[in-house]
């Protein structure tokens, strides 16, 4: 069965260009989406700004690259994008993007701890979804299931706004929008980047059904394992003036 990407794919092959071909010469922003901090309700508000032509999500791990859902070998885009947002670094955007000038580069922040509970419900959520063990007659999901301390003591799940930032300064940046704030700082950007009607949606929210109530203590532990997240967070609080 061909995937709704792949026929997207197909429309911007036909219509587009191969992303190695790609012109990157027009693109007026660039938007780093850490995971858990508001960014594909962001994507939806971009692409309607935008058109949905114009915005291209590129989605970088390790040596594995998607763009747009698609692995890069096989991708194709529209020609000419303006807005490239997604799961990337700064060095990547350097290191395989031909972008000699240098856009405006925003990103959305969030208090670290709440940053971690919240992934770890959605990957919980999402897991439990794929597996739909109540139809298949599984118990997968309890033997695979780790508590959101063991999740939290894994390095790969710590300081990762700290590590998507890595090499950057939060005072070059365009714009640094707050998920606490997330109606006021997409109106405010908004009017930084002159546009002209904004759409505000909201996706990818954990609900209370994924999300019980943590702790204290558990939340002490978590910020403990974050404190660069922490630092981070803290200075963006400075730079917009709201400590």
């Amino acid at each position: 069965m061909i995937s709704y990407h792949s026929i997207h794919n197909l429309h911007r092959r036909i219509l587009g260009t191969h992303q190695s071909n790609t012109n990157w010469s027009n693109v007026k922003l660039i938007s780093i989406h850490i995971p858990k901090t508001a960014g594909t309700s962001f994507f939806h508000s971009l692409k309607k700004q935008y058109g949905s032509k114009k915005v291209v999500r590129i989605d970088s791990n390790k040596n594995r690259i998607n763009i747009n859902k698609i692995p890069n070998k096989k991708a194709y885009v529209f020609k000419n994008p303006t807005v490239i947002h997604g799961h990337f670094t700064i060095d990547f955007i350097q290191d395989h993007l031909s972008i000699l000038h240098k856009p405006p580069i925003i990103t959305w922040l969030r208090d670290p701890v709440e940053r971690v509970i919240s992934n770890y419900f959605y990957l919980h959520k999402r897991l439990g979804e794929e597996l739909n063990e109540e139809k298949k007659g599984l118990n997968i999901l309890a033997k695979m299931q780790r508590t959101l301390l063991e999740y939290a003591h894994d390095e790969r799940n710590q300081n990762r706004m700290s590590k998507f930032l890595s090499g950057t300064n939060l005072e070059d940046f365009f714009y640094i929008g707050l998920v606490e704030n997330y109606n006021h700082d997409i109106k405010e950007l908004g009017e930084k980047l002159n546009w002209n009607h904004l759409e505000v949606f909201q996706h990818n929210k954990t609900g209370n059904t994924y999300k019980p109530k943590v702790d204290n203590k558990t939340k002490e532990i978590i910020l403990s394992l974050n404190q660069k997240d922490q630092e981070l967070y803290q200075q963006a609080l400075k730079i917009k003036k709201l400590l």
